[in-house]
């Protein structure tokens, strides 16, 4: 008998040290699953609210874009080719001189960028996105200085959007567009043909893939 209950004593001190090694280890993993889902909670609400943001910031835009263009007389009411274009680029500098102070960043802020980035990435970055990058590249303008207020190159095509790009991206108010030129989104002015904001390297630059198959 005295044999026997130091034996017992053991076996249950083993158990309990294994109940308490495994206490230990499952709490932490309720308190991570906790920390894991509030983020992605949090991050729905934030995206709505950068989305608002950003839709404000485009239709200010607009009411810019109309208040300027009533100064003059809109190009579809021109049959002239030429007028149109004079009528265009008239447009673009009572524009340009009305937000003189324009900057990167006025209408794409940091934040919203960086969600547009990363919600953009599995279609435009990595190997399985190639197809969608060359067919935006086809009709890439062989030159473009990309700058805010500054001017589409006259006459160039302007690359396609893909659909599955488009449905990630805010809707715009009639007169705005977007583009994707060179590796950049650009946000486009239709009628003053100019570049209202854009954010820079949103999809992977020709080679990098084999470099860096996840760019």
């Amino acid at each position: 008998m005295s044999l026997i209950v130091p034996s017992i004593q053991r076996q249950l001190g083993m158990v309990a040290a294994a109940i308490l090694i495994i206490g230990s280890t499952a709490a932490p993993s309720s308190a991570t699953g906790q920390a894991a889902t509030q983020p992605e909670t949090a991050q729905v609400l934030l995206d709505k609210e950068l989305v608002a943001d950003f839709r404000r910031r485009t239709d200010d835009y607009m009411k810019l874009h109309e208040k300027q263009q009533n100064k003059g007389t809109r190009s579809k009411e021109r049959d002239d080719i030429g007028e149109n274009l004079v009528s265009a680029q008239a447009l673009a500098m009572r524009i340009r001189f009305a937000r003189h102070d324009a900057r990167p960043g006025d209408l794409f802020t940091p934040r919203i960028a960086m969600a547009l980035r990363r919600a953009m990435d599995p279609e435009l970055r990595g190997v399985a996105a190639l197809r969608v990058r060359e067919s935006i590249r086809e009709d890439a303008p062989e030159i473009f200085v990309l700058v805010v207020n500054g001017d589409y190159p006259a006459g160039a095509s302007r690359p396609t959007m893909p659909g599955n790009v488009l449905r990630i991206l805010p809707p715009l108010p009639a007169g705005l567009e977007y583009r994707i030129v060179d590796t950049h989104l650009v946000l486009m002015d239709l009628d003053a043909n100019i570049v209202v904001d854009y954010v820079l390297d949103v999809m992977c630059r020709r080679g990098d893939v084999d470099a860096r198959p996840t760019c």
